[in-house]
């Protein structure tokens, strides 16, 4: 269950890098896909988006890496970091957390170098979806599939768990 739940949370960041990826090049956020029906979902179909699932956890460990150390190197603790970005999306939250000046400066600073990071790792799931031979709508479309439909999330979780090892209670 823990690596269906890996693989659901890879397809989320999946649909986030998607839809980024085309809000940048449309420049208008993409209505989210229909799901498929059950029978319109091939094995095959699911082998993809696991192996694209998998490719997208190296590829989002080594962002979370490479951004982790940008941030450190500028002196302030990636917690804290994280702690402020969420704040900054949450108004409500923005208002409990005290944010200094030196602390925005370096968020500032850095954001240039983060969203760089960002947009290689936004190219490299791009790449790893279509050497699947899928595009990224067909991808979204069964990424909202699997996550709606418990007969498909059940096929993938069978898919995603083949070639894997046996785990020890």
């Amino acid at each position: 269950m823990k690596t269906f739940l890996k693989h659901t949370l890879t397809i989320i960041i999946g649909i986030f890098f998607v839809t980024g990826a085309a809000f940048a090049q449309q420049q208008q956020m993409p209505q989210q896909p229909e799901p498929l029906s059950p029978e319109e979902v091939t094995g095959e179909d699911l082998e993809m988006v696991a192996s694209v699932s998998q490719a997208a956890q190296g590829i989002q460990q080594e962002a979370d890496s490479k951004m982790r150390k940008v941030i450190e190197e500028e002196g302030m603790e990636y917690n804290r970091f994280q702690q402020i970005m969420m704040a900054m999306q949450n108004p409500q939250m923005a208002q409990q957390i005290d944010i200094s000046s030196e602390e925005q400066q370096t968020i500032q600073s850095v954001q240039p170098e983060l969203q760089q990071i960002n947009n290689e790792a936004r190219t490299q799931y791009m790449q790893a979806i279509e050497e699947e031979g899928l595009t990224p709508q067909k991808f979204q479309q069964l990424a909202v599939t699997i996550q709606s439909n418990q007969e498909v999330a059940d096929r993938f979780e069978e898919i995603s768990n083949e070639g894997q090892p046996e785990q020890e209670n």
